[in-house]
């Protein structure tokens, strides 16, 4: 008999929030710290963090720039300065986003090079992610200590399977 592997979560403990009283601050809590992130004051925020858009596409631009920089070194060519800078354009009908990314370098660069790392770019991991196929399986629980993907609401019925998830070891 042949098993499927269970998906397993890529974090061991799950990153968790918290939003409370009358601000918009979010606490957010990961494995080493807490970082806020909150929103412009034309949001009702008090811009004492990166708001969540900022806060996905910063992840974007850290990704790119270590996935480059580890490539480069394995390489051991003489780049030494990257810098990216991204932004984003909405369009409402359909809705669709696009987000513009420009990646440069402070040393010449041959143009071998550049092909190389623009496709080490488009396939770091977090564009990748940002380009699949996403899923967001989301549920209620009077319980704040359950992990993701877990809640007593939505009802459990025969048309709905929850995805078992077990959390990797690291």
């Amino acid at each position: 008999m042949i098993r499927k592997k269970q998906p397993a979560a890529l974090f061991p403990q799950d990153i968790t929030g918290d939003l409370v009283k009358d601000g918009q601050g979010v606490t957010i809590n990961w494995r080493a710290g807490q970082l806020v992130l909150d929103e412009p004051p034309f949001n009702g925020g008090q811009d004492i963090g990166p708001d969540p858009f900022t806060t996905v596409l910063s992840g974007l631009i850290g990704c790119t720039l270590t996935t480059l920089r580890m490539y480069i070194k394995r390489k051991e060519w003489d780049i030494t300065d990257l810098h990216c800078s991204v932004n984003m354009v909405q369009e409402t009908d359909p809705f669709k986003t696009t987000i513009l990314r420009t990646v440069s370098f402070g040393q010449p660069v041959t143009d071998e090079q550049k092909e190389r790392l623009l496709w080490i770019a488009k396939n770091c991991p977090v564009a990748r992610l940002l380009q699949g196929e996403i899923a967001i399986d989301t549920h209620l629980s009077d319980d704040a200590a359950l992990p993701a993907g877990m809640g007593n609401y939505p009802p459990a019925d025969a048309a709905t399977t929850p995805v078992p998830v077990t959390h990797a070891s690291r």
